[in-house]
């Protein structure tokens, strides 16, 4: 279970826009996305309570809840999130996460066991509820990344849109300037299990 600290100041922060926008059981999601590569970003969002799952951590505070998916929590263990002043006396909310940078793999891992692991744990999961994923194959000096679909993406008509659209764009986000171009060397035939 994930530590975290919130200044009491920084919660009557949240409890007052909490209450503006009329919505029982709204939460405050603390969310960590490209977790593991040099994109890695963090952020605080609104949550409804219909997207708050049994994945997800929960931090009773006053009046209201904060939420993390179990799947990042580690990530945003030990995190500090207090409200102070710029120096125009404007609101300032800090979102402190020491823990953000921690990698998985030896300090010494090559680009392709990075982007492998990337892929492997955020963008092929968010193709299963299609049925289908994901495999890098190479990862050329040149910066060329060689994918293979799988399951229900072998054959589908959008696998060109996924990987450009898709694929191609989160590992720039996560790898910046180090993914030149995305190439599918799958044999693509339709199956029973193809989507769409």
């Amino acid at each position: 279970m994930s530590k975290i600290h919130v200044s009491e100041k920084a919660q009557a922060y949240f409890m007052e826009i909490i209450s503006k926008q009329k919505m029982e059981g709204l939460a405050i999601r603390l969310t960590a996305t490209n977790v593991g590569t040099p994109g890695v970003q963090c952020g605080i969002l609104y949550c409804p309570k219909e997207y708050i799952t049994s994945a997800d951590e929960h931090f009773q505070m006053k009046g209201f809840e904060i939420v993390i998916d179990k799947n990042v929590s580690e990530y945003l263990d030990d995190s500090v999130i207090d409200l102070s002043k710029n120096d125009e006396g404007e609101d300032l909310l800090t979102f402190h996460a020491p823990n953000l940078n921690k990698q998985d793999l030896p300090a010494d891992a090559s680009l392709f066991e990075r982007v492998k692991r990337f892929v492997d744990s955020t963008v092929s999961p968010s193709l299963a509820g299609h049925g289908g994923s994901v495999e890098l194959i190479e990862l050329g000096d040149d910066g060329i990344a060689k994918f293979k679909f799988q399951g229900g993406c072998l054959g589908c008509s959008m696998a060109g849109l996924t990987l450009k659209e898709g694929i191609q764009t989160q590992l720039n986000q996560a790898f910046p300037g180090m993914i030149k171009d995305v190439v599918d060397v799958t044999e693509h035939q339709v199956t029973d299990q193809t989507y769409g």
